[in-house]
């Protein structure tokens, strides 16, 4: 999906042709199913993007944190890191110059806090979400913690029928989307307003995104403060830092692909 000025803001990426991946995402689907059974959910499952069951696991910054801190992890890993590490890594690869942005400032922050680490070696995003329940869909919104001019790899999973229901919707852009199962799609989350429609009666669907929160970057550019801290400790390089925010959107813009820096020239 590109804009007027042939930016690429989306990427809808589709399945890949392999039989054994889209059965690999079928299993990952079971296994959703089976370990949101197993974990009786009862208050996390209706929030503002749905009435469904949501867990996150991985790198987490923000709601007062003084610094990023790792959400505890979930069993599904293993099999997820299969499924969508490999797929995030080539998709976002298509806009390099942000894949390099994520790159550098992860680096910076593995590097700060051994601690943490990624929550599949060869992902480019630090948290995931595991969305349960069977008949998950999203109300309209946007993820405003996120990257704004990042993006959100959503894949969806399940036995359903991508032409008679969950359908991605796009609204700024008008844009109705089948979404069929093992189908992953690259948005920025924070900017486009998005949602689906409802699975058709009798489906079953689950889905898994993978994204960045903004406050990660913002804390590392921050010299690893907080913009209190920050404040406090260097006030000249705060009153630069808050200046120099008047261009960041410019910047992020200039971070994605433009179409005809990857098409090849037709011969």
């Amino acid at each position: 999906i590109v804009d007027n000025k042939g930016r690429i803001v989306a990427v809808i990426a589709g399945q890949l042709h392999d039989p054994s991946y889209s059965a690999a995402c079928m299993d990952a689907h079971d296994e959703i199913m089976q370990e949101g059974a197993a974990a009786n959910f009862r208050k996390a499952s209706s929030h503002r993007r749905g009435r469904f069951p949501a867990v996150n696991v991985g790198i987490s910054y923000g709601k007062g944190q003084r610094v990023p801190l790792r959400l505890q992890n979930g069993a599904l890993a293993a099999i997820v890191n299969r499924l969508v590490g490999s797929e995030a890594l080539r998709i976002i690869s298509r806009a390099p110059r942000l894949h390099r942005h994520y790159e550098e400032h992860l680096t910076a922050l593995y590097g700060k806090l051994p601690q943490l680490r990624p929550n599949f070696p060869r992902s480019t995003f630090p948290c995931a979400a595991f969305n349960f329940g069977g008949s998950v869909w999203t109300f309209k919104h946007c993820d405003i913690l996120n990257c704004p001019y990042g993006w959100c790899a959503i894949t969806a999973l399940g036995h359903f029928d991508h032409t008679r229901g969950a359908h991605l919707i796009l609204w700024e852009l008008k844009l109705f989307i089948q979404f069929p199962h093992a189908a992953t799609t690259f948005i920025p989350s924070a900017t486009l307003t998005h949602s689906n429609t409802p699975p058709a009666e009798g489906d079953s669907r689950t889905s898994f995104t993978q994204f960045l929160a903004g406050g990660i970057l913002r804390w590392v550019d921050n010299g690893f403060h907080t913009e209190k801290e920050m404040a406090a400790q260097d006030p000249t390089a705060y009153a630069k830092m808050q200046k120099s925010k008047a261009s960041w959107w410019d910047m992020g813009l200039g971070l994605l692909s433009m179409l005809d820096e990857i098409l090849e020239p037709v011969v």
